[in-house]
C-alpha cells in the first residue's frame, strides 16, 4: 500500500464467552474484503480480551460506506449487546510507511500480513514451494480439461514483466526466525491494458491455485482480495477471467460470484469454447 490512504483503528475489550463472535468477526472481514475501496486488515488479540484491529482503505467515502453497509450495521449492533465491555473507533489518514527486511533475505515482497497469510509479491520464481504448487496447478489444470482448452500459465510466462505475482504463506505459532513458513495459495494479475488519462485499463486473473493441503481455510480469498486491491490502486476498470467449466471449478466460480464478478464472454485472445467460463468484475 503506497500513501496515502485512511485507517480505522478499532480497540476493543471483549465480554467472556464467544456467543458467536467468532463467526461473525470470520463474516464480517470477508465482507469488509468485498467493499470498494478496502485495502487490507490488521488485527490482534489478548488473552486478557483486549484487542486492536486496524483496517485500511482508499478514502473517507469509501469508509463511510463501510460504516452503512447493511449487515455491518447490523454487526455492530451485536457487538454493542453481545460482546464489547467498551471499545473505540479512530479515522486517520497515513502519509508515510516504512518498513524493513533483515539483511541477507531473498526478497520476495511483503505485500500484507495479517494474522492467518503473509501476502507476498514474488518477482523470481524460484523459491521449492512456489514450483511445487504451480506444478500441482498445472497438473490441476490439465487433469480436468483437453489440452488445447488449458490457457494456465507456465513459469516463463509468470515472469513476464505484465505479470504481478503473489503467494499466500502460514507459519506456524512457534516459528523460529527465519523459517519462512508454508506456502499455501498463489494467484496473479495479468495487465491487458493500462490505465490512461481517458480510460480505465484492464486486467486478467491468471495462476489461482490453493494447495490441496489447505483447501476452505481462506487463503484463495485473502489472494484474490489482494489482487483487486491492486486493479484498484491502478484504476483499472474490469478485471476479467477465464477458468473451466468442469465439475472441478464450481468452488472457485462460487467464490468468484461472491466476490461480483459476472459472466461474460470471451475478452482479450480468448475464444468461445464449452470448457472455458468468463467472468468479469466492473470496477467503480
Amino acid at each position: 500500500m503506497e500513501p496515502p490512504y485512511y485507517a480505522v483503528i478499532f480497540s476493543s475489550q471483549r465480554t467472556e464467552g464467544d456467543q458467536g463472535y467468532a463467526a461473525m468477526a470470520d463474516q464480517m472481514e470477508a465482507l469488509a474484503r468485498q467493499q470498494p475501496g478496502f485495502l487490507g486488515v490488521h488485527s490482534a488479540r489478548g488473552t486478557d480480551g483486549f484487542g486492536i484491529t486496524v483496517s485500511y482503505w482508499t478514502s473517507e467515502a469509501a469508509i463511510a460506506a463501510w460504516k452503512a453497509q447493511v449487515d455491518h450495521q447490523a454487526a455492530r449492533e451485536l457487538g454493542r449487546e453481545r460482546w464489547y465491555a467498551q471499545f473505540d473507533v479512530r479515522v486517520a489518514r497515513v502519509e508515510r510507511a516504512y518498513g524493513h527486511v533483515a539483511a541477507g533475505k531473498a526478497c520476495p515482497v511483503h505485500h500484507r500480513t495479517d494474522s492467518t497469510f503473509d501476502i507476498r509479491t514474488d518477482r523470481t520464481l524460484t523459491h521449492p514451494q512456489v514450483l511445487a504448487l504451480l506444478k500441482e496447478h498445472l497438473a490441476g489444470m490439465h487433469a480436468d480439461s483437453p489440452p488445447e482448452s488449458v490457457h494456465a500459465l507456465d513459469l516463463d510466462g509468470l515472469r513476464r514483466p505484465e505479470i504481478t505475482f503473489l503467494t499466500a504463506w502460514r507459519r506456524a505459532p512457534d516459528a523460529q526466525p527465519g523459517d519462512e513458513g508454508e506456502l499455501v495459495a498463489m494467484g496473479a494479475l495479468k495487465e491487458l491494458t493500462p490505465t490512461t488519462a481517458n480510460e480505465g485499463g484492464h486486467g486478467e486473473l491468471k495462476s489461482m491455485r490453493t494447495s490441496a493441503r489447505h483447501l476452505r481455510q481462506g487463503a484463495a480469498q485473502a489472494i484474490l482480495t489482494e489482487l483487486l486491491n491492486l486493479a484498484r490502486q491502478r484504476g483499472y476498470a474490469r478485471v476479467s477471467l477465464e477458468t473451466g467449466s468442469t465439475p472441478a471449478f464450481e468452488p472457485a466460480l462460487a467464490m468468484y460470484r461472491r466476490f461480483g464478478f459476472v459472466e461474460c464472454g470471451p475478452f482479450a485472445d480468448y475464444r468461445a469454447d464449452p470448457f472455458s467460463r468468463f467472468m468479469a468484475l466492473y470496477l467503480a
